[in-house]
């Protein structure tokens, strides 16, 4: 079978169906109201679903099951709820399905890199206006002076957080 990638909204969509039959317009009711569908419209949206139940039959994910009359019942195989647990494990995959340690490595370490960047700017700005007040308000200065050291600490200590992720970061990749 071939191995194919498929859009999370799709993912959504039938693994809220995973373990029922159901029809191409209950697969389009459940579309319809996930949050992530990128289709409005009735038929574009139902084709759009009638294409991912193809592309899922060709990969053996969905199995076509009975017709009732003019309507056929599909359901997903255990094939399918593997693609699930796969699509929800946040760490980066080869293409033979198979964890890169180096690539997900990387990517925690950057995702980390961005929160801690964050809480970096966060504290200067805070510090930042701290001074400003301080300078407007000088009378207060006993009272800011306390929250202006702690913030300037922080800053100082998320610094060198940054620092050393960037620097995993250049030694991870060599």
């Amino acid at each position: 079978m071939k191995q194919r990638k498929f859009k999370k909204e799709v993912i959504d969509t039938f693994r809220l169906l995973a373990g029922k039959t159901f029809t191409i317009g209950q697969a389009l009711d459940v579309y319809m109201s996930t949050p992530s569908k990128i289709h409005s419209e009735s038929k574009s949206a139902r084709q759009f679903v009638h294409r991912n139940i193809l592309r899922f039959m060709s990969t053996g994910d969905i199995v076509q099951v009975k017709a009732d009359g003019r309507a056929y019942k599909y359901t997903n195989t255990e094939q399918f709820s593997a693609r699930i647990a796969e699509s929800s494990n946040p760490d980066v995959l080869t293409n033979n399905g198979k964890q890169n340690p180096h690539d997900a490595l990387g990517k925690n370490l950057t995702e980390r890199l961005h929160q801690q960047k964050l809480m970096l700017l966060t504290a200067m700005g805070e510090a930042e206006e701290y001074d400003a007040i301080y300078k407007e308000l000088p009378e207060i200065g006993a009272q800011i002076q306390e929250l202006y050291n702690e913030s300037r600490d922080r800053c100082s200590k998320l610094l060198g957080k940054v620092k050393a992720i960037e620097n995993l970061i250049a030694l991870s990749s060599n």
